[in-house]
């Protein structure tokens, strides 16, 4: 490393009037993922209610949280899936971009990839989507018998790539232009005409081992993004068929499912076998145009992080992080 590597990032703006605070905290993914992020922010929450009570009559609750990524490795059965060819083309084709990734320093890489994003802006949108609005979505998908069952989650994650994917069909001379380069230093990850919704699952509860390490916490990495293809034809069309988007949704379903501890043991077996694998699997999810990573922030409990004066108000990611990026919030 070539400088001092942070592992929190903290700034506190105070507004007009004594009136409140606006809290930014950032940390690094190589240090925990979302699901770790929020239990340090509600453990410091907690903390700071207790210490807002002068008389300190009620203990402190103690906590136990663990880093070691040994504790995930050793909670993996034995007994793996095989990768499907999307993840096999994530996880064990190599490309010179991961090859160059890999080598650099954590915060070299991510210099790197922050210059990178810097190439392809991206603007920051929030929308709201109603109870109601859901839970008819979710009536059409089920009413089709496409799927036996049906989250909120698949019905978002299908609406925003029918989304993503209309804005990426009407693309600008550059990004074409951006794309035949992309396709011409790597291995594509799509077939032509082919659409990638990325969704990030965390493999906690996947993990029956891990889960049985309570109340110890595991809070260091454990996400792995899961990759669901469509054709670019089927994302638009199901903006006007019942049928298309029930379609999208029930395959968004059908691949999360597959999600198990064998299948996270395989995924964990290609890392095993080239530590290089998690590089080119985001050289190639970086660098592919025709996509939208989809993370689900709704059930970190972010809003229960009173630190002594009350909920928040509003929490939200950072505005602009990443072209075709998308978190659904609480």
């Amino acid at each position: 490393a070539n400088r001092n590597i942070k592992l929190v990032n903290v700034n506190v703006v105070r507004l007009r009037n004594n009136s409140g605070v606006a809290l930014f905290v950032n940390m690094p993914h190589y240090v925990v993922d979302g699901y770790g992020y929020a239990v340090f922010v509600r453990r410091w929450a907690e903390v700071c209610t207790w210490m807002h009570d002068d008389t300190y009559e009620n203990e402190l609750p103690l906590r136990e949280f663990v880093f070691d990524r040994a504790v995930v490795r050793d909670a993996m059965p034995t007994d793996m899936l095989p990768l499907d060819d999307a993840c096999t083309r994530m996880y064990e084709k190599t490309s010179t971009m991961g090859h160059l990734l890999a080598w650099m320093s954590p915060e070299t890489r991510g210099d790197v990839l922050i210059t990178g994003t810097k190439l392809m802006p991206a603007n920051g949108h929030i929308f709201h989507v109603s109870r109601n609005t859901i839970n008819k979505l979710r009536s059409r998908v089920e009413q089709s018998g496409l799927a036996r069952r049906v989250s909120d989650n698949d019905v978002l994650a299908a609406m925003i790539s029918q989304c993503v994917a209309q804005g990426v069909h009407v693309k600008s001379r550059t990004r074409r232009m951006f794309s035949s380069l992309v396709r011409s230093l790597t291995r594509p990850l799509l077939e032509r005409n082919n659409f990638l919704s990325l969704i990030i699952v965390d493999a906690r509860p996947r993990l029956e081992k891990l889960m049985q390490m309570a109340p110890a916490q595991y809070v260091g990495g454990c996400i792995t993004g899961v990759p669901v293809i469509n054709s670019t034809h089927s994302l638009i069309a199901a903006a006007s068929s019942d049928k298309q988007f029930s379609s999208i949704a029930s395959s968004v379903r059908s691949v999360v499912d597959t999600v198990s501890d064998k299948y996270m043991s395989g995924i964990d077996n290609a890392l095993n076998r080239n530590p290089a694998c998690f590089a080119h699997s985001l050289a190639l999810s970086i660098t592919t145009p025709e996509k939208v990573i989809i993370t689900n922030q709704s059930r970190f409990g972010l809003y229960e992080c009173d630190f002594g004066f009350g909920a928040p108000k509003w929490i939200a990611p950072m505005a602009t992080f990443l072209t075709n990026f998308a978190s659904v919030l609480p």
